[in-house]
């Protein structure tokens, strides 16, 4: 409830932080806005996703995250 709604879904880069209200911790400590990592050293893959849909939720805005479809096969990544 801190953030504007065009915040969802973005990725946490550089241009987030210096894009963020004086009054947003930036690592998100106080609850303004939830991260969902998908690479990194730690993970044998990258985990595919894609931002969808932004919706408001119970007061609360979200960016669903979609499964990335591989073009030209029935399977999700």
């Amino acid at each position: 409830r801190q953030l504007p709604a065009p915040f969802a879904g973005r990725a946490f880069d550089q241009t987030l932080l210096d894009q963020l209200p004086a009054a947003v911790d930036p690592c998100g400590e106080n609850g303004e806005f939830h991260s969902f990592v998908f690479a990194g050293p730690m993970f044998d893959r990258a985990i595919d996703v894609t931002p969808g849909e932004v919706v408001t939720r119970g007061g609360f805005v979200f960016a669903d995250l979609l499964p990335t479809v591989v073009k030209g096969n029935a399977d999700v990544a």
